[in-house]
């Protein structure tokens, strides 16, 4: 469903071996309350702040790993309905863990349901800025959607955190030829001469995630 080259996440080590609410077994989480000002925030383990909501909502990783393997089960047999209210779950006991977020968008998008997957993608980045993967997603979820501006926008962003990815230079540069800017498209296409398979097999990775809305030409 979501295919990446790096190491699991917080919430993929929050399964039931762990003995602990939070998974890791490091840092517990905890609810503070201020009685006079009716102020009320969270304290991660990370030792992150979580600013408060209009609802309350219990924090459980533990309850949001097994919800995220039963919208895992729910997606392998086709049910994406169902798979979408389990990610739905996970998300409101780990609102701040952006894995789930992701699967959460990848499950919109499933239903065509563009602009709720778009308002997580975005979410998702506010809390991983520095994750590319992440950006990826989101400029695939513009072009489903028909945004080519905000593609290329957030495809630039990828580029300058992996300033020296082939691929991510040739994409944009693709993008830049969809736009019909081409002088802007023949300086990220240089480096088209770079690619090897692993940049040529990301490629067509994200023609998969675009469908018809991105074709990619011939590059050799």
């Amino acid at each position: 469903m979501v295919e990446r080259r790096q190491g699991r996440s917080t919430a993929e080590k929050g399964n039931s071996n762990s003995g602990q609410e939070n998974g890791d077994g490091k840092g517990e989480v905890r609810i503070v309350r201020f009685e006079r000002g009716q102020i009320e925030w969270s304290k991660g383990g990370n030792g992150h702040i979580v600013p408060p909501t209009g609802q309350q909502t219990q924090i459980n990783p533990r309850k949001a790993w097994y919800r995220c393997q039963l919208g895992r089960a729910f997606w392998a047999l086709g049910r994406i309905q169902e798979a979408l209210e389990h990610f739905e779950k996970a998300c409101e006991l780990m609102p701040h863990e952006p894995y789930y977020r992701l699967e959460l968008a990848e499950a919109y998008l499933a239903l065509n349901r563009y602009d709720e997957a778009i308002e997580q993608l975005e979410q998702t980045i506010l809390w991983a800025p520095y994750d590319d993967y992440y950006y990826i997603r989101l400029t695939a979820a513009y072009l489903q959607a028909g945004r080519i501006e905000d593609a290329i926008a957030t495809m630039e962003k990828a580029v300058k955190l992996s300033p020296r990815n082939a691929a991510y230079h040739c994409l944009l540069g693709l993008l830049y030829l969809m736009r019909g800017d081409e002088e802007r498209a023949s300086f990220h296409l240089k480096f088209r001469w770079q690619l090897d398979q692993y940049d040529l097999s990301f490629l067509r990775q994200f023609q998969k995630m675009c469908g018809h809305s991105f074709r990619l030409p011939l590059l050799h």
